[in-house]
């Protein structure tokens, strides 16, 4: 927990404005695939991470921003306990095991934000975990928790539910692999193929796996989503979605590198399934940013697993006889560096005012600006321009927006033929501009005062400024 305090996100995502709002609009909608909450009428929604959404707006309604701030700070700790118990399952090392849960931790902490992603990386090292053990062990209650993690997935975070079955694909091969046994010839005597401990029960396990996104109310998305949204270039204007640049990862070709080293120049014995989970995740990483969370997640476990088979950590460890006075001095201190992070966590903690946290959001969004479109505009019924990054922000507000990070809605290939990314994109370009305003007959605008739009319409006789608020600008039409 004290950990979490430190390496929890702070900062409010955009994202959450939106799932609050939808989990709002599914009471009183219900899940019908349409969007609510733009101004452009006929849009399609898929309510992908539907589950959640209900969720964080009752935990919203109950208890605020700092509710859902305790909530991740409590999902926090628990993926940190799960990260040491693997690692520690792995190694029986639980010095090692702490220090690399840790660097897990820091890692991982920017990605594990205030988004249903954060629920999905436990799931997944969850799932991943089971499968281990149901092959080594063919234990049937291993079947069920999988089962359990897939549907949950498909209902909480429809998108990512297609890696349950790419998870499962290495632990697969390496069971055909096995059973046509001229591949043992040709395979290096370094990788280990093992038996499945239980054919059946893993058969059946797969089975299911595939038939697991269909117990959502959401048809058949889960089976259709990956294949659309896969190389859609139209996702490339979110940083997250872009190719991955590795040089920019530092940490990441660290971890490549190490591996190369682990697998390749080492004498170390592996497992089939441990290798091609390996490779199958550089593949994913390639994709796009965000898969990059899931090689910080899981290479270090998986690293530490080969290490770990191929050396007696126990064995390491050299049992000092020391003197009673020694133990109690060492105790002593130990006592008081517990003492004191236990103090260093109150002091943050009563520091960081809980009762009142709102995750700055008067520092990262028009909050100013929403307050005087709602004292002094028909705001429901206006035509607003709005950036990507605060239309969730918008929405939250009941004010109709143009695009938000729902990015999908606006994209043609998802949303039934209305090319709104583009548009939003092309009022960068002042040959651009005027036309898609007048298109889309915008009554304002609200814009950042550092984006080429700014310039444009300051210029623009057809508009006028008529609220500022730091680096957010209400622009209205004249006409």
């Amino acid at each position: 927990m004290v950990l979490a305090l430190f390496f929890v996100n702070k900062k409010c995502q955009n994202d959450l404005f939106f799932d609050i709002k939808t989990g709002e609009s599914i009471l009183k909608y219900g899940i019908d695939f349409k969007d609510h909450f733009s101004f452009i009428p006929n849009l399609t929604y898929l309510y992908h991470h539907y589950l959640y959404d209900l969720g964080i707006y009752f935990l919203f309604k109950a208890f605020s921003y700092p509710g859902i701030f305790v909530f991740f700070l409590i999902l926090f700790t628990l993926f940190g306990i799960i990260i040491f118990l693997i690692n520690n399952s792995n190694s029986h090392n639980k010095f090692l095991s702490f220090i690399l849960t840790v660097i897990t931790l820091l890692i991982m902490s920017g990605y594990f934000t205030n988004r249903v992603q954060s629920i999905t990386y436990i799931l997944f090292l969850l799932e991943v975990y089971f499968l281990n053990k149901l092959y080594d062990t063919g234990g049937k209650k291993y079947s069920v928790f999988i089962i359990l993690i897939s549907i949950l997935i498909a209902n909480l975070h429809m998108p990512m539910w297609i890696l349950t079955i790419v998870f499962a694909l290495p632990y697969l091969a390496e069971y055909l692999i096995y059973k046509v046994k001229i591949f043992n010839e040709i395979i290096s005597p370094r990788i280990i193929i093992k038996k499945c401990a239980n054919e059946k029960v893993f058969l059946i396990t797969l089975g299911l796996l595939l038939l697991c996104g269909l117990i959502t109310p959401l048809r058949f998305y889960p089976y259709t989503f990956f294949l659309k949204a896969i190389g859609n270039n139209d996702f490339q204007f979110i940083s997250e979605m872009t190719y991955t640049m590795f040089i920019k990862h530092f940490y990441t070709l660290f971890l490549f590198a190490l591996a190369v080293l682990v697998l390749g120049l080492f004498k170390t014995k592996y497992k089939l399934r441990d290798l091609l989970f390996l490779l199958g995740l550089f593949l994913l990483s390639t994709l796009a940013n965000r898969n990059i969370a899931y090689v910080y997640l899981f290479y270090p476990i998986i690293l530490l697993k080969i290490v770990a088979e191929n050396i007696n950590f126990k064995k390491l460890i050299i049992d000092i006889s020391i003197s009673e006075k020694v133990k109690n001095i060492l105790m002593g201190l130990t006592s008081v560096a517990i003492v004191s992070l236990v103090v260093v966590y109150i002091v943050c903690f009563i520091k960081l005012d809980i009762k009142h946290f709102d995750y700055n959001i008067n520092k990262d969004y028009p909050v100013e600006t929403v307050k005087y479109i709602k004292e002094n505009l028909d705001y429901k019924n206006i035509k607003l321009f709005n950036e990507f990054n605060f239309g969730s922000y918008l929405e939250f507000n009941d004010i109709p927006v143009f695009i938000d990070s729902r990015a999908e809605v606006y994209i043609k290939k998802f949303n039934g033929g209305k090319d709104i990314v583009n548009d939003f994109l092309g009022t960068e370009e002042y040959q651009k501009y005027k036309y898609i305003f007048q298109r889309y007959d915008f009554d304002y605008a609200l814009i950042y005062q550092n984006k080429n739009l700014y310039t444009y319409l300051i210029r623009d006789e057809d508009y006028e400024e008529i609220y500022h608020e730091d680096l957010f600008v209400l622009f209205k039409c004249l006409k």
